[in-house]
């Protein structure tokens, strides 16, 4: 079986909107925990992982979605971080650009995943001219 390695995904917008829910009165505290019952069900239904030969992203609540990225097409991979230690990753291949969105760390995972990245390229999988 592949291993496979987790990308983690930032629960800030879940905690900042449950302090402001405790902040507020009781009478507007439902209204206000609507908000994170929602990203809360957006970020546990958001998953990125990656072995040595592909990046698997796992996104949506009611519409499930796969997208699989060979990591041989990746044509470049940025990182944009925030104060809050959370950003994006944007990973573009020879036909589009996915990003991944709520990544913890994010420029300590681009670090990891251009490790496989270069891996995959160096053994050149699927044998095409890089």
């Amino acid at each position: 079986m592949d291993n496979y390695q987790y990308i983690e995904i930032s629960k800030f917008w879940l905690i900042l909107w449950i302090v402001i829910g405790v902040i507020f009165s009781i009478s507007t505290m439902f209204l206000i925990f609507l908000v994170p019952l929602c990203c809360y069900f957006i970020l546990n239904n958001c998953k990125y992982y990656y072995n040595e030969e592909k990046l698997i992203i796992e996104t949506g609540v009611l519409n499930k979605q796969q997208r699989i990225v060979p990591l041989y097409r990746i044509v470049d991979i940025t990182a944009q971080d925030n104060i809050f230690n959370f950003g994006k990753i944007y990973i573009r291949d020879k036909e589009q650009v996915v990003i991944l969105k709520y990544v913890k760390q994010s420029k300590r995972e681009m670090i990891k995943l251009i490790e496989k990245w270069e891996n995959a390229k160096k053994q050149n999988i699927r044998n095409e001219v890089i």
